[in-house]
């Protein structure tokens, strides 16, 4: 009678096959989930600041986006700031919330750290009047990768990089 299968010997050299595979691949595998989440993160971001932006146009009035509890990498909020202060005060008119639906770090310098607001013109404006420009960096989870900036100019355009990101800027 003749029996067919795996030899232990073939078995384990599979096996060890299989794991100088999986060996291989996992780095890698981590590596486009990270930049996956980077480029997620961006995305949303991107569109909060489009629809912030159109619906300012749209409403002729000045709109301003802004992070709930003052940090980029939650929720953010689009609303009508009546008083000026670039934060959403009881009574203030909420138009969206956005979730960052992403766990990663953003990192904002001063000028954009805690709102991006848009005119009537769909350019970005600071709360005393002159234009906001800056920088929202999306920081990769290993020191060194290449993670994303998202650079807003003076007129309210912005613009997307590949680049490694200073450590200082992320935890």
């Amino acid at each position: 009678m003749l029996s067919r299968g795996f030899t232990l010997i073939e078995l384990m050299i599979a096996l060890a096959l299989l794991g100088f595979l999986i060996g291989i691949a996992i780095p890698g595998f981590g590596s486009m989930i990270d930049q996956q989440r980077m480029s997620t993160g961006l995305t949303n971001l991107s569109l909060g600041l489009t629809l912030t932006r159109d619906e300012a146009v749209r409403m002729n009035r000045t709109l301003t986006l802004a992070p709930v509890s003052g940090d980029w990498n939650k929720e953010w909020m689009i609303f009508v700031d009546r008083n000026n202060n670039g934060t959403p005060d009881g009574g203030e008119k909420v138009l969206q919330h956005l979730p960052s639906k992403t766990k990663l770090h953003i990192h904002a310098n001063r000028p954009v750290s805690q709102y991006v607001r848009f005119n009537a013109q769909g350019q970005t404006q600071l709360l005393n009047g002159g234009f906001q420009a800056g920088t929202f960096r999306f920081c990769p989870s290993r020191t060194g990768a290449e993670g994303r900036k998202l650079v807003i100019n003076q007129v309210g355009r912005w613009r997307v990089e590949r680049t490694v990101i200073d450590p200082r800027y992320c935890p």
